[in-house]
């Protein structure tokens, strides 16, 4: 029981990513077109779809991990998804300032959900729970 209580930090992140993943995957795949009214970028379905099948990757990742109650598989997945969260925030970021409008709220949502809470939550779990073995 120690050993689940001392994974809970990476296991919460994990399936805060879980959620965000499939989250992600389900508008990417079955409705691209919000990305034509609410960001820059507008729809390019084969993009779209391709950036859904990395999602599937990750969340079979994250739930390969969270059913190992591995540590070090959490610890693997947790450093993957805040490196991503940080590129992609950053990139929506980007993307926010280069066209400045409330009406592309999805680079508001990924400056805030992805860099913010995923970035600064993985990096926080990663320093402080950085001995856990």
């Amino acid at each position: 029981m120690k050993q689940h209580s001392q994974t809970a930090p990476y296991r919460f992140y994990l399936v805060f990513m879980l959620l965000a993943c499939t989250g992600a995957l389900i508008w990417q795949l079955w409705l691209p077109q919000l990305a034509e009214f609410y960001s820059i970028w507008g729809t390019a379905a084969g993009w779209q779809r391709e950036i859904a099948l990395w999602n599937v990757g990750l969340i079979a990742s994250i739930l390969y991990a969270l059913a190992k109650h591995d540590v070090r598989w959490m610890k693997v997945l947790t450093f993957q998804s805040t490196v991503l969260c940080w590129a992609l925030g950053t990139n929506h970021l980007f993307a926010f300032i280069s066209s400045f409008s409330s009406g592309k709220w999805i680079h508001m949502l990924g400056v805030l959900e992805v860099m913010l809470l995923g970035g600064i939550w993985g990096t926080v779990v990663l320093v402080r729970y950085k001995n856990i073995r």
